[in-house]
């Protein structure tokens, strides 16, 4: 009897005390993109990675879901399980793609627990060295042979074509948006001499215009960029008030417990106070973002709003 007693003892406590929870984390992490190995996504999410392993406690693992202007991998986020060890490298495509598609298989906003933005970037006008002597020039010639100037963006509907389209819209002149797959093959197709303009981020232009293949004409954010402070802005020279900066920032699924992700917040935040950190995120073109949640959200909703009359007074046929 006295054995049978101290064999369900245990079993008896476990029953009458809750289990208590493990601590968070206890186990290896995720960030998901949805871009090719090796492109900016994957940079940032590997550098992020890396620092935020340090504060964790375990291993953060970088996966790529590529497809669809990143929708892909949003698609999979959303339907994961909101326990906090999922995390989504998301850029300002996301905001477009919820202005640009009829229906997506998750909801732009309400779908995800967003975390802080990680970093903010613009986007550079860069022609052929000596083609144009300022945005200006372009501008002028826009419009006085409309459409006869061939502008080159990594895809239709990409953050890049839109930028190009809201130019266009604010300035009055007509260009003829020439796609590629990547903002690389978009600026071999400007050496090669197929397209006359580019428009995309530092990573892709600013290599070729150290080299003096390229003239930078305008940089697309309200003001000057601390890192090309040379640079005029669209907003200065063609199009007052012109502001495009897109972003990229952490998100997870929807119902992710607030102790939770308060905690990754915490960590993201912390990873990029580490100088390692900002240093290689600024050598991307980005500065450094770090937000609340509640800001992440109003950013996003913003731009959907922004894209959205983009696309709808562009005339694009939406997907």
């Amino acid at each position: 009897m006295i054995k049978k007693l101290l064999t369900a003892l245990p079993l008896a406590v476990a029953l009458a005390f809750p289990a208590v929870a493990q601590e968070f984390p206890d186990r290896a992490l995720r960030i998901v993109h949805g871009f090719g190995a090796g492109g900016n996504a994957d940079a940032v999410s590997r550098i992020i990675a890396e620092e935020m392993s340090k504060g964790l406690g375990q291993p953060v693992v970088v996966e790529s879901r590529p497809g669809a202007g990143g929708t892909v991998a949003s698609g999979y986020v959303s339907k994961e399980d909101p326990d906090g060890y999922t995390m989504q490298l998301m850029v300002g495509g996301h905001a477009v793609a919820a202005a640009l598609y009829n229906s997506l298989p998750y909801e732009s906003v309400d779908g995800f627990t967003f975390i802080s933005t990680l970093g903010q970037f613009p986007f550079m006008v860069a022609a052929r060295s000596g083609e144009y002597e300022s945005i200006e020039a372009l501008i002028a010639a826009a419009k006085a042979a409309p459409g006869s100037i061939k502008i080159g963006h990594s895809g239709v509907g990409s953050t890049q074509h839109l930028t190009g389209e809201l130019l266009a819209l604010r300035t009055g002149a007509e260009f003829l948006h020439i796609p590629y797959k990547g903002g690389a093959a978009a600026s071999t197709a400007l050496m090669g001499g197929e397209v006359d303009v580019v428009i995309d981020t530092g990573t892709v232009i600013r290599p070729q215009a150290e080299a003096g293949v390229y003239d930078i004409l305008a940089i697309t954010s309200g003001q000057r960029w601390p890192d090309a402070p040379d640079v005029p802005t669209v907003a200065e020279t063609v199009a007052p008030d012109f502001d495009v900066v897109s972003w990229t920032g952490i998100g997870m699924p929807a119902g992710v417990p607030d102790d939770i992700a308060e905690r990754i917040r915490a960590e993201v935040h912390a990873a990029l106070a580490a100088p390692t950190v900002s240093e290689k995120i600024v050598s991307l073109g980005a500065k450094v973002s770090p937000s609340t949640g509640e800001e992440m959200t109003d950013l996003i909703k913003r731009q959907i709003a922004v894209w959205t009359d983009v696309i709808e007074t562009a005339g694009i046929d939406k997907r």
